[in-house]
């Protein structure tokens, strides 16, 4: 696609009509807006890995430098390509593109999640594993202990567990981006001790853990929540999966907690969708 209109600066260090003036600089425009200033011939692979290391805060990793004017396809640059600022173009990073959101009909992406066992010992799911032959809900939160998630999410699928299973679902899955240590302390906040004293396991939940969110992003479902000082998160979602397929993908838009409740999954299969 063409590139949007180049802002050129207006103390651009060379002139165009001046063949042998040797560019003092190469000027690459960064996704905060802003360029960042190279010597001439820089590699574009160090200049990626600078944006990327100064940018720490972004959450789509920068990946190539591309050429770019206005009513002109880019031309990338390869890691090894040397940086250049013809006259009339501008350079600017282009970031990972972000995965669409899951959906109905949709397959679900394979990956790892984590977890501690009752001995503390870390442990991981593969999530076909999971999901293989069998009808299981996910459901994403944004954090461990944060309060919505807390009061009001996780205690809803906590009270329908055995209505919901009542339909068929083998297994109630929570995802949330923290590290396992954290989320074993939520999990005893809801039940105290090992599931094999204390809780009926058709009213249990499985807690597992994306910590980098990795697999939240597969899904595309990550939430940007730096400016709050939570960094990458997931947005709120529920999904029915059945054998690898996404048959209902509720998905919640900003905070919101409506469509990804236990109470509204409840009225999708009462209903017959998904099925």
């Amino acid at each position: 696609m063409p590139c949007s209109k180049p802002v050129i600066p207006k103390n651009r260090p060379f002139s165009c009509g001046d063949n042998s003036h040797k560019f003092p600089y190469v000027e690459v425009w960064g996704p905060d807006g802003l360029p960042r200033r190279f010597a001439p011939g820089t590699r574009s692979s160090f200049a990626v890995d600078r944006f990327n290391k100064q940018l720490v805060d972004a959450v789509k990793p920068v990946v190539c430098v591309e050429a770019c004017k206005d009513g002109e396809d880019p031309i990338e640059f390869g890691p090894e390509a040397e940086l250049i600022a013809p006259c009339s173009w501008d350079l600017r990073v282009v970031q990972e593109a972000p995965f669409a959101p899951i959906a109905a009909g949709y397959k679900i992406p394979n990956g790892e999640l984590t977890y501690l066992d009752d001995d503390g010992k870390l442990q991981k799911h593969v999530v076909y594993d999971l999901v293989r032959n069998k009808k299981v809900i996910f459901f994403g939160v944004p954090g461990a202990f944060t309060p919505t998630c807390s009061v009001k999410h996780v205690p809803g699928f906590i009270e329908r567990a055995a209505e919901i299973k009542d339909k068929g679902i083998v297994e109630i899955v929570c995802i949330t981006v923290n590290d396992p240590w954290v989320v074993k302390e939520w999990e005893k906040t809801y039940y105290p001790t090992t599931m094999t004293t204390t809780k009926n396991e058709d009213e249990h939940l499985k807690f597992l853990c994306d910590g980098s969110a990795k697999y939240t992003k597969a899904l595309g479902l990550e939430l940007d929540l730096f400016e709050r000082g939570m960094g990458v998160r997931s947005r709120r979602y529920c999904l029915l999966i059945d054998d690898l397929f996404v048959k209902i993908a509720n998905i919640e838009e900003g905070g919101a907690l409506q469509m990804s409740t236990a109470k509204q999954i409840m009225e999708d299969l009462d209903s017959g969708k998904g099925y």
